[in-house]
């Protein structure tokens, strides 16, 4: 469900250098149509778009059958026709009548490869700053903006929303400093997601809170998992220096029905959180629609 920024950021990488051989490219066009002393594909030949540096980083990304096929098979599109028209300009160049046509066609479809690849890039730097930059997980308005199309997805196989708080934070920042408790809140982000199946999700919530999205066809299988989470969490420990810490969290949990906005799901978890918080912390309070509670820990 989600996009790591470490793998955003490799994208973005990948781009720019992807880019810039593709300016490179440009120069070497200039170099073919001064001296046109030697054959080169990426220039010359009907798949020429294929043949240069940038076409190649552009398939692989195509054939990763990406979330970001729609920017890119654009931007695929206006690089083939970049090719094109600096295929058909330098074909025409000693004809004076069609230069200007084929010169203005190329300087068209130049801007719009280069408008392409701005809007994706945009897109990429957007998305970036939708991780936190602590845990590397994504941050609520990654699930603002997708939890419509995930409830619609998975509602009716059983989805559920767990809110989770780590249990006497400020006691390990008082104690051991802060330094020690963001090396905390990382161990639990990576210990998290080395504990979920594959197409559930984790997000940063904000401070000591996280939201995690299960999948269980049933309210005890979703018990079950959180409860697995749970106790995962509180057998792991986090060494950081001379100190080596366990901790414990409280959650919410309850189901995520069809078409239900996300801040009433927030609402009815954040009470069930707010209770295991009283009951003495350490545990999964399960909430149903009617406000019913049960604490589901073992």
């Amino acid at each position: 469900m989600n996009r790591k920024y470490k793998e955003i950021d490799t994208i973005i990488r990948g781009l720019n250098r992807a880019t810039d051989a593709h300016f490179k490219w440009l120069v070497k066009v200039l170099r073919f149509v001064a001296s046109r002393d030697v054959e080169l594909p990426e220039i010359t030949c009907g798949e020429a778009h294929n043949h240069c540096e940038f076409g190649g980083w552009l398939n692989e990304q195509l054939a990763a059958e990406g979330v970001d096929r729609n920017y890119l098979l654009d931007i695929h599109k206006k690089h083939i026709a970049v090719h094109q028209a600096c295929r058909q300009l330098i074909t025409d160049l000693e004809c004076a009548s069609q230069r200007q046509r084929h010169f203005d066609r190329f300087e068209t479809a130049l801007l719009a490869f280069t408008d392409s690849l701005t809007r994706y890039k945009v897109h990429l730097l957007q998305l970036r700053t939708s991780y936190d930059a602590l845990t590397g997980l994504p941050l609520r308005r990654i699930l603002d903006e997708s939890f419509d199309s995930m409830t619609a997805q998975y509602s009716e196989n059983g989805l559920y929303l767990m809110l989770l708080d780590v249990d006497h934070f400020k006691k390990i920042n008082d104690t051991y400093g802060h330094l020690v408790g963001d090396t905390v809140l990382r161990s639990l982000a990576i210990n998290l997601e080395d504990n979920i199946r594959r197409d559930e999700s984790v997000y940063r919530y904000g401070g000591e809170e996280f939201i995690i999205l299960l999948q269980a066809g049933s309210d005890r299988a979703a018990a079950v998992a959180a409860e697995r989470l749970r106790q995962a969490i509180a057998a792991a420990e986090t060494v950081s220096g001379e100190h080596r810490i366990r901790i414990t969290f409280s959650a919410g949990l309850t189901r995520v029905h069809r078409d239900e906005p996300l801040r009433e799901v927030l609402e009815r978890a954040d009470m069930a959180l707010y209770k295991g918080k009283k009951s003495g912390r350490n545990c999964t309070i399960l909430i149903n629609r009617r406000l019913d509670c049960l604490n589901v820990s073992v």
